[in-house]
């Protein structure tokens, strides 16, 4: 069985054995070549093992470049038409960076929003501290007023009505001076 199998067949399963013989590799060849392409692998309806017509040309391509694997390149996995990418270091690098800028610029947005949201605070703190400030106040003189009204009813109820319109004070406990 040869590698020209894979474009006699559209919609095939393949075996491990038949990637086997296609590839020339063993089965932790296949394990490895399947961990470096990101290939998952599918168990059909009978719980054995399989391979599409996808992941037979995927593994072929990586198949063909492990020796560029051996020389710090990363493959990553692709779609068997549109080929094989590589990562190199030094694109590895670059997207580090990439993304330590964006962190950077994320931290200071986040920061100037929040900033900007909390220059507001200190005012909104003080108006507090005066709005209790005032309702303590408050408390107080209506708690005098309230010793005033309690002193002017005892005040009203000293006197009694006596005839021809009149009052008279008939106690002197509502006297305190």
């Amino acid at each position: 069985m040869g590698l020209s199998i894979l474009e006699d067949v559209e919609n095939k399963e393949f075996s491990p054995k038949e990637i086997r013989e296609m590839l020339g590799i063993d089965n932790s060849g296949i394990q490895e070549l399947c961990k470096i392409a990101d290939i998952k692998l599918k168990k059909n309806s009978r719980g054995l093992t399989y391979f599409t017509k996808d992941d037979a040309k995927i593994l072929k391509t990586f198949k063909g470049k492990e020796n560029a694997e051996k020389n710090m390149s990363l493959p990553i996995k692709t779609t068997a038409y549109q080929g094989t990418n590589t990562i190199t270091s030094a694109s590895v690098v670059k997207l580090v960076e990439t993304l330590k800028d964006i962190e950077k610029n994320m931290t200071k947005n986040i920061t100037s929003i929040l900033d900007e949201k909390l220059d507001g605070m200190d005012d909104v703190v003080l108006e507090l501290i005066r709005v209790k400030t005032e309702n303590e106040t408050m408390r107080f003189k209506i708690n005098e007023l309230n010793k005033e009204i309690y002193k002017l009813k005892k005040e009203i109820n000293s006197f009694k009505k006596v005839p021809f319109g009149f009052y008279a004070k008939t106690s002197s406990e509502g006297d305190l001076f």
